[in-house]
């Protein structure tokens, strides 16, 4: 934690620590950190995304965004392989094999990672999500959808029936065996929403409702197009 703060000049503790020792055909370590608030700058232009590398203990780069994928851009953190040229460019760094591996690597324990905290720690995950969920739709709605599968189960939603925020897979697991479709709809606030006419005659029938109260959200239902086979549908 002391080396966090030094380091990325954050006061507070993070929110979670990874750390990762790779040994085979391209070796590193890694030590990557989830802020546990949201920086001043974050979705400003002038945030930078990047991870720290080094070779062999030697500082080689800092910020280097070839590591970190823009959806998980809010990780912090820094790379160490012994396998990099000490005289590597910035230049060099977009067309070179080893560090790619590497990203991807770095990409799929990022995943798993925020995986296992929804499942096992889910107070941790919703303070995560407040901070940084955002991004995540913006992920799929960036890409296009071709993020889908791997953000889809990460994303949060605040239930009418639960009064709590669930997954679309909760959502699914819990609908009404005559239901063909996810039902949402868009508004300010909560409050605001739960005053629409609309939304009594569906929560009458028992339906759930996800309440979407980002501007992103809409856009980003549209680009995920359904779930699981079920179609959004906005009441």
């Amino acid at each position: 934690n002391e080396f966090y703060s030094s380091k990325f000049n954050d006061y507070n503790k993070p929110l979670k620590v990874i750390h990762n020792k790779v040994e085979g055909t391209i070796s590193y370590d890694s030590l990557l950190f989830i802020p546990s608030t949201t920086p001043m700058n974050y979705y400003s232009q002038d945030y930078e995304k990047g991870l720290q590398l080094y070779s062999r203990g030697v500082f080689i780069m800092d910020k280097a965004s070839e590591l970190i994928p823009e959806h998980f851009r809010f990780v912090k953190g820094l790379v160490d392989s012994q396998d990099l040229s000490l005289n590597i460019s910035r230049e060099m760094l977009q067309h070179d094999r080893q560090l790619k591996i590497i990203a991807d690597k770095i990409e799929k324990r990022i995943q798993n990672e925020l995986t296992k905290m929804l499942k096992n720690d889910r107070e941790t995950y919703e303070q995560f999500f407040n901070n940084f969920g955002l991004q995540l739709k913006f992920g799929i709605y960036n890409s296009f959808g071709m993020l889908k599968d791997k953000l889809q189960d990460l994303l949060l939603y605040y239930s009418a029936n639960e009064n709590k925020y669930i997954t679309l897979n909760e959502y699914v697991e819990n609908m009404k065996e005559d239901q063909k479709e996810i039902y949402f709809v868009s508004g300010e606030s909560i409050d605001k929403i739960n005053q629409l006419p609309t939304v009594e005659l569906v929560k009458d029938k028992g339906y759930d409702i996800l309440y979407l109260t980002e501007n992103v959200d809409e856009f980003c239902l549209q680009m995920l197009r359904d779930y699981k086979e079920k179609p959004f549908k906005n009441i």
